[in-house]
């Protein structure tokens, strides 16, 4: 062939090659095989499998990162000394999560010393709410003497949605300004 009619077919030539490519190399995991030097076939190195999706594969313990399945709520309340008085801790699963109804849902409370606790240990029967939207527990309390109160305590939920559930077992503390 001519170096003219070369030159004329070359950009077609090479669009027909970019079109039948894809116009996107292959990944090294589908590129083929290559022979050494001595005719033995070797594999291209592939890379390591992609990571799943933690948001939806996690059943255990919190998501990496910033918690996107949920957000545990506290109001503390303004007590007065020998008054009752109560705190509302609640968990809002965040679409497409929604909270898990069989699960043994419950919330402990450790009260600091000057404290007496309508309850220390809340189970589903205790909450306030909880339905699919959301679980809520009030702390009900009684402090003995003024002061900044410290709580602490665990709340241990399940939120799931179409393709995993994820237990949680989530610390909370709550502090109350008792007059």
């Amino acid at each position: 062939m001519s170096a003219t009619k070369l030159q004329r077919f070359a950009p077609s030539l090479a669009a027909l090659l970019v079109f039948a490519c894809g116009g996107d190399p292959k990944p090294e995991s589908e590129a083929p095989a290559r022979a050494s030097r001595d005719g033995e076939a070797k594999l291209s190195p592939s890379p390591a499998p992609a990571a799943p999706d933690e948001r939806v594969k996690v059943v255990e313990g919190p998501a990496p990162g910033a918690d996107d399945r949920f957000e545990v709520q506290v109001e503390p309340a303004e007590a007065e000394a020998g008054q009752p008085a109560a705190v509302t801790v609640r968990v809002l699963p965040k679409a497409p999560w929604h909270m898990n109804l069989d699960y043994p849902t419950s919330l402990r409370v450790d009260a600091p010393p000057g404290i007496e606790l309508a309850k220390a240990e809340l189970k589903k029967g205790d909450a306030t709410q909880l339905n699919a939207d959301g679980c809520q527990f009030d702390v009900g309390f009684t402090p003995k003497e003024p002061g900044e109160q410290t709580f602490t305590g665990q709340f241990k939920f399940a939120v799931c949605q179409d393709e995993a559930c994820a237990p949680v077992t989530r610390d909370v503390e709550f502090k109350v300004a008792v007059k």
